[in-house]
């Protein structure tokens, strides 16, 4: 990205926008092949079309989609929506585009009324040599600077010239090594790697014009012309860079180079003219003159909002959003496990991590044993809780059988015999026998999870004077 002019706003509304493109306008003009591109924002739109109204205008495919799917989604718009955004040539763009059609006619009406922007390839200009239908480099750059948004105003922009200036000097000594050659390395790169087993075929009509015909699949056939660096599906001419069928018939010609094919945008010579301006040095604003424009700048006045102050972008509904409580197993980058229990892991990896460290111990399930509520404590000791004596109206649970215990026993010889009815009336009849075992003046009688007894002091209560005991 080569980050050409930046300013802060308070909010994003149309006076600001318009405000921002006039600076940018009286920098750079309006020159021949200028392209703008925007996402989804209504005040932006409103000042490149005051600002700028002669453009070529081109909106973020992926905001456009992501306020898509809020009306619209199925799949064949994820068929034939970005396939049609992608499409160099017309006659693929109005394929997809009947496809959609077709399926949703309310759907493309959508994007006739809300979406009159440029967004696809097949109707870019051949002249600013921009295939981007989404605007991520924006958003490449929001994130370098990311970590220095809490500065001070003045602070901020220092440190955003410093990081350019930092960026510009690097480029410049990069841009001297690579003096020898035409083209840009990388450039090269992807164009030698993308000529390699192309499944084409090439005929000949001149020396410089052919027709190439893809083999097998949709049989697709493009008339290439070496002399004017076109080609009919359009990519050599948006782009500047040759097109797979332009490559298959380049390197079928004996002494023919690649780089004398490609668009002098990726030439060394405009790379380095590019970062061959210096941007000046500067003191730290201790030193600063002192300025006197005949008034004061007061603070922006700010807003409160509830809450904590936003850091993070909020993330459209087409992103992945990370879950954090999750645990990332190193082997298989995947989530929600850990190495001893992968199962798409290699086998030998996990071998290596048992030979390091065990696996894990499953805990057993232990009950802690009653422990007296009395702690010793000295005279001078604090009291973290109140301390209460023992009741000395305790009964003890070695009594004789009372009529109770005679019962439950009958009931036991009864039900010795029966099935599973009789083995829960075994059960209660012995939960019964336990609650009476809790002494009648002990504090936990005084719950309603316990039952109650007419002797019981919670028999006091309204909701326990109801039952018929």
């Amino acid at each position: 990205m080569y980050p050409l002019c930046f300013e802060i706003f308070d909010s994003e509304t149309n006076e600001n926008w318009i405000w921002f493109m006039q600076l940018l306008r009286q920098a750079i003009g309006s020159p021949r092949g200028l392209a703008i591109s925007t996402d989804a924002g209504q005040a932006v739109m409103t000042g490149v079309n005051e600002v700028f109204p002669k453009v070529e205008h081109m909106e973020c495919m992926f905001h456009l989609v992501s306020n898509f799917k809020k009306k619209y989604h199925g799949k064949v718009f994820d068929d034939h929506l970005w396939v049609a955004a992608y499409s160099w040539n017309k006659y693929i763009f109005e394929k997809n585009w009947v496809a959609m059609e077709t399926a949703k006619p309310a759907a493309t009406t959508y994007l006739r009324k809300w979406h009159t922007r440029l967004w696809t390839r097949s109707q870019f200009s051949t002249i600013c040599k921009v295939d981007y239908v989404t605007n991520n480099l924006a958003e490449c750059f929001n994130k370098w600077i990311k970590h220095h948004k809490s500065l001070n105003l003045d602070d901020l922009m220092d440190k955003l010239r410093q990081m350019i200036m930092i960026m510009w000097n690097r480029r410049r000594k990069v841009a001297k090594k690579l003096a020898s050659l035409l083209i840009l390395p990388h450039i090269m790169k992807k164009l030698n790697a993308k000529s390699r087993e192309l499944n084409l075929e090439v005929v000949e009509s001149s020396e410089e014009v052919a027709e190439v015909t893809q083999l097998g699949g949709n049989g697709f056939r493009f008339v290439v012309n070496l002399h004017d660096n076109t080609c009919s599906c359009r990519q050599w001419q948006v782009s500047g860079l040759p097109c797979k069928h332009a490559l298959a018939f380049i390197t079928s010609l004996v002494n023919a180079h690649i780089q004398n094919y490609v668009d002098s945008y990726y030439s060394i010579d405009k790379f380095r003219a590019a970062y061959g301006q210096l941007i000046p040095a500067m003191c730290d604003k201790t030193q600063w003159p002192e300025s006197n424009h005949g008034f004061f700048m007061h603070p922006p006045l700010l807003k409160v909002v509830a809450g904590r102050p936003q850091t993070e972008r909020h993330k459209g509904c087409g992103e992945k959003k990370r879950k954090s409580s999750q645990h990332l197993y190193p082997i298989c980058k995947e989530y929600g496990h850990h190495w001893h229990k992968c199962k798409k892991g290699n086998k030998d990896d996990i071998a290596a991590f048992m030979a390091v460290r065990e696996p894990p111990k499953k805990r057993r399930k232990t009950t802690k044993t009653s422990e007296s509520s009395i702690v010793p404590r000295g005279d001078d000791a604090p009291t973290a809780a109140m301390y209460f004596p023992p009741s000395q109206n305790l009964e003890t649970t070695t009594k004789k059988k009372g009529k109770h215990n005679q019962t439950l026993e009958t009931t036991n010889k009864k039900n010795a015999k029966g099935g599973k009815r009789a083995t829960r009336k075994m059960e209660l009849a012995k939960k019964d026998q336990n609650n009476l075992m809790v002494p009648f003046d002990s504090p936990a009688m005084g719950t309603r999870s316990k039952r109650a007894y007419p002797t019981s002091p919670a028999m006091g209560t309204r909701s326990k004077r109801r039952l018929s005991l």
